[in-house]
C-alpha cells in the first residue's frame, strides 16, 4: 500500500471515530471541540464526494447553533463564541450554508464577540488562541460589516498603544507563558505562533490585506518583524533550531533556546508567519527569510531534536507535513514537498494504539492521551491527511491557525 493509499485508509478510521466523537462531546470549541470536526467532515465530503459527510457538517452546524442559545461560552478563538462563529461563517464562504440562514446569529454575536476582545485587550491579554488576537478572525470573515471594521481598527489602534520599543524594534508582552507568571517583573516577549508576537503580526497582515489602517498596520509589521529577526539563537549547531521560545527585552533567552518543531512554538510557526506576511505585504524579503529557515527545518530537524512525540497539528508531525507541503507548493520546491512525505510517513507509522481513536493518542506530559478535536486530535491529522490525498483541495481551514 502506498503513502496516499494508507492516508485514505486512516481517514476513513477518523470519519469512523469523530462520529461517535460528535454525537457525545459536549464541547462546542473550535479547536478544542466538537464544532472542529465539521470542518473535517466538510473537506472530507470534498475528498469522497460522499454526501454523508456533507449531512454530518449539517448536524454538527445545527447542535453548534442549538449550543450558542443555550450554554454560557467565553468570547475566544479557540473554545469560544468566535471560534464556533468563524467555523459557521468558512463553511458559508465555501457554499456549505446559506448566508442568509445565519444573519440573523451573527448579529446577535457581533457585539458579545466585541465585548470580549475589548476586555481582554484592555488587559493586555494578547493571547490568539484563548484572549484577544484571536477574536480577529472572526471579525475579518464579518467584513464589510461596519461592526468588523471598527472592531479591526479598534483592535490596530489598542496595538499601537500597547507596543513595547526594544533594540532593533518593537514587540508587544508575554501575558501568558508561565516564564511571564515566574518572573512577573520582566518584560517578557513569546516567539510561539500560537501564544506570541508572531500571531499578532499574522493578524496584522490580514488586517492590512483588507484595507484596515494600512498606514499605521504596514508600520508595525514592519519594525516588529525587524525585532523578530533580531532575537536567533547565537552560535548554534546546525540542528538546533534557529529561534528560541521567549526572550526578555535585551534580547536574552529565557529558558529555553532550542525550540520543539511545531505549528505553536520554534522555526516552524515562525516561517509561517513570514511566508504569510510577505505574501500579503508583497515582501519578498520576508518570504526569502521563511523559505531559508523552512529548508533548514527540511533539511536538519527530525523527530528527535524537534521533540516530536505525536502526530497533531499542534505540535506533532501532521502539523509539520502540512505546513512544509504548503510551503513547497507555493515556492514550487521539491525538496520541501519530499521532506513534508517524511513527515507524513511519520503520522501514518504512529496510529499504534489499540484504545486511540483511529490508532492514535497525544502527549501531555507525562502521559498519552486520546483527543479527537483539530488542535490536538484526529480532526486536525485528518485535515492535513487530505492535503495529502489530493493537493487539488484548497485546505482554507488553515487559516483558523494563521497558516492559510
Amino acid at each position: 500500500m502506498d503513502q496516499q493509499q494508507a492516508a485514505r485508509s486512516v481517514l476513513q478510521r477518523i470519519c469512523v471515530a469523530l462520529d461517535r466523537f460528535v454525537l457525545t462531546d459536549t464541547n462546542n470549541g473550535l479547536l478544542g471541540g466538537y464544532t472542529g470536526a465539521a470542518l473535517f467532515y466538510a473537506y472530507y465530503y470534498q475528498l469522497t464526494g460522499k454526501a454523508a459527510h456533507l449531512n454530518k457538517v449539517y448536524d454538527i452546524i445545527r447542535k453548534c447553533l442549538q449550543s450558542l442559545s443555550e450554554e454560557p461560552m467565553n468570547g475566544s478563538h479557540c473554545s469560544g463564541i468566535a471560534g464556533v462563529s468563524w467555523c459557521i461563517q468558512h463553511l458559508t464562504a465555501l457554499g456549505f450554508i446559506e448566508a442568509d440562514d445565519t444573519a440573523d446569529t451573527f448579529a446577535d454575536i457581533d457585539m458579545l464577540v466585541a465585548d470580549f476582545m475589548d476586555s481582554e485587550l484592555r488587559e493586555g491579554r494578547n493571547d490568539f488562541l484563548h484572549h484577544g488576537i484571536g477574536t480577529a478572525l472572526y471579525f475579518l470573515e464579518r467584513l464589510p460589516a461596519p461592526v468588523a471594521v471598527t472592531q479591526l481598527e479598534q483592535l490596530v489602534t489598542y496595538l499601537a498603544e500597547s507596543v513595547i520599543p526594544l533594540p532593533g524594534g518593537i514587540a508587544w508582552k508575554d501575558h501568558f507563558s508561565s516564564k511571564s507568571q515566574q518572573h512577573p517583573d520582566q518584560d517578557l516577549f513569546n516567539l510561539g505562533l500560537a501564544h506570541g508576537v508572531p500571531a499578532i503580526i499574522s493578524v496584522l497582515a490580514r488586517c492590512y490585506e483588507k484595507g484596515i489602517a494600512k498606514e499605521m498596520t504596514c508600520q508595525l509589521i514592519d519594525n516588529s518583524v525587524q525585532w523578530l529577526l533580531q532575537t536567533k539563537n547565537k552560535s548554534v549547531g546546525i540542528t538546533h533550531s534557529r529561534y528560541p521560545v521567549i526572550v526578555n527585552d535585551r534580547g536574552e533567552v529565557i529558558g529555553d533556546a532550542h525550540s520543539r518543531l511545531g505549528w505553536c512554538y520554534g522555526d516552524l510557526g515562525i516561517a509561517a508567519m513570514l511566508w504569510g506576511t510577505g505574501k500579503r505585504l508583497s515582501r519578498q524579503d520576508y518570504q526569502q527569510e521563511a523559505q531559508e529557515l523552512f529548508h533548514h527545518i527540511a533539511a536538519y530537524r527530525n523527530v528527535k531534536n524537534g521533540a516530536v512525540h505525536d502526530g497533531c497539528l499542534c505540535h506533532g508531525s501532521a502539523g509539520i507535513a502540512h505546513l512544509l507541503q504548503q510551503a513547497g507548493l507555493a515556492a514550487g520546491n521539491d525538496a520541501l514537498l519530499d521532506a513534508a512525505r517524511y513527515w507524513w510517513q511519520t503520522t501514518l507509522s504512529m496510529n499504534t494504539w489499540d484504545d486511540g481513536p483511529a490508532g492514535y493518542k497525544f502527549y501531555h506530559h507525562p502521559e498519552y492521551i486520546s483527543s479527537h478535536n483539530v488542535l490536538e486530535g484526529i480532526a486536525g491529522i485528518g485535515l492535513s491527511l487530505i492535503s495529502f490525498a489530493d493537493t487539488t483541495i484548497r485546505p482554507a481551514w488553515g487559516e483558523c491557525m494563521l497558516i492559510d
